[in-house]
Parts: structure tokens; sequence; C-alpha cells
């Protein structure tokens, strides 16, 4: 199924039927930071198992935590496992940056995983994608073909998709940035909301 993306996504077992979200919802990160004997194609999918068996003390699972709380409000009663289990995620970046998140993607990475996200759109083919992180999403408008919606959000164009995305602050980002305030109704027009 996968010839050029390297870190395969998490697709949860009810991402085709809709039966909790209303739209195939992607939820896009950024990059992979781990060490380099725990990097491998099963990364993402081991994280999110991880996650939903409540494994709950490690930084992906607080981060985790914050991006379903901010799509379906901070004092939802549906679980980690329920709502992973009706999304995909997939971190953009198809490279280990290193072993902390303070390091950051170099162009290379960003322009050779291009060809990945295709290939991923194209298989998994998301309805709605919630970008996480502005720096991210300023990658991402530069190097996919686009119809911008409003500042938030646009419409990627992906081979034959026509895909509704949307970007909020990274929820792992310190010194105030992401709020719930902020970001929860631009998280839920992303992924909840009818056709822009």
């Amino acid at each position: 199924m996968w010839d050029k993306v390297k870190v395969h996504p998490w697709v949860g077992e009810f991402y085709e039927s809709n039966e909790l979200l209303p739209y195939r919802t992607l939820v896009l990160g950024e990059s992979n930071y781990t060490t380099q004997e725990n990097f491998n194609s099963n990364l993402v999918i081991a994280c999110i198992k991880d996650h939903i068996g409540e494994n709950s003390d490690d930084n992906f699972s607080r981060f985790a935590t914050k991006t379903r709380r901010v799509i379906l409000g901070r004092e939802t009663k549906i679980s980690a496992k329920e709502f992973w289990q009706n999304a995909a995620f997939y971190n953009f970046v198809q490279y280990r940056v290193g072993d902390l998140s303070k390091q950051r993607p170099t162009q290379k990475m960003w322009d050779d995983s291009v060809q990945a996200f295709d290939e991923l759109v194209n298989n998994i083919k998301p309805e709605r994608i919630l970008v996480l992180g502005q720096e991210n999403w300023k990658n991402l408008l530069a190097r996919i073909d686009h119809q911008k919606i409003n500042d938030f959000m646009t419409k990627f164009i992906i081979g034959d998709n026509a895909v509704i995305a949307g970007f909020i602050v990274h929820p792992s980002a310190g010194g105030g940035y992401f709020t719930y305030k902020e970001y929860g109704p631009i998280a839920k027009q992303v992924v909840l909301g009818g056709n822009a």
C-alpha cells in the first residue's frame, strides 16, 4: 500500500464509516521525534496504540488528549479510544528530525515529504484535515495546491481530491499560544462543521 510513505499513518477502525465524526478526518502533525533505535515505519501507530491503551504518562498522550479535546470540547465524555478509532493521524515530515521536539525539520525534509503526503491522501481519501501547528500550515501552503477559504482554512487540491483543511496552533505549544477558547471553534469548524 505504501511506496513513498515511510512512517505509516494511524487509521482508526471506524475511520471510513463516519460513526463519530461526520467526515473522514485526518489529524496532521508535523514531525517525528524519537531516538534512532525507536524510529521505524510503525512509530505513529505505536504512539496511538499506547495512548488509547491509557498509557497517559508520556508527551504524546498529553498532546493527543489536547487534540481530542480541542475538537470535541474540553469536557467531552468521548474517550481517547473512541475518538482515535474514528480518525487518522499522520506526521507530514517523513523523517526523524531528532530526539527532541525543539529541533526543526530542514527545508529538504519538507520538500522530500510532499510525494508521501500525496500518496497518503490518495490512499485514505480524507474529507477533512486538521493541521497542527502554524509552521506546519505555512510549509503545506507553500508546497500543496490550494484554494484559500479564510485565514485558518483552505481547500487542498491533491490529485483528484479536494479536501477542506484548517489549522490550529500546535496543542503542545507553550507560553499560552494554544488555548481551547481560541482554537476550539476553529477545530470544530474544520472537523465537525459543514462545507465552507
